[in-house]
């Protein structure tokens, strides 16, 4: 649990800090072509090391996945899903962030704790 917390609380300081590069500290949402390169950053992390998010690390193969594999899966209010398709693999990674860029969360099922639902109100 704490390997876990420790990641996450890195990968957020991380993130924050690509965004305060790239905007100037302004807690305005990123683009939705900027979230898909944090994904790109995060895939990469991944790649590297265990997140503590229950898939251990990603194979090498997820640093190929094109920019044409990756998409805004879900816009909700205060985030985004995106999503990123392995096909060599045959699985598709979700990352959940804040629309200012701030991973939270990735998973193979693209279903968060805490979200409402497509079919939920």
């Amino acid at each position: 649990m704490m390997k876990k917390i420790l990641f996450l609380v890195s990968l957020l300081a991380f993130t924050y800090g690509q965004n305060v590069f790239a905007h100037g500290g302004s807690h305005a949402p990123v683009s939705e072509a900027r979230a898909i390169e944090i994904t790109t950053i995060t895939l990469n992390q991944f790649v590297s090391f265990d997140a503590g998010l229950g898939f251990g690390k990603l194979d090498k193969s997820w640093k190929d996945v094109s920019a044409d594999e990756k998409r805004i899966h879900k816009k909700g209010s205060g985030y985004y899903i995106v999503s990123a398709t392995n096909k060599k693999e045959g699985k598709t990674l979700y990352v959940l962030m804040s629309l200012a860029g701030e991973v939270y969360d990735a998973n193979f099922s693209g279903v968060f704790e805490g979200l409402a639902q497509p079919n939920e109100s």
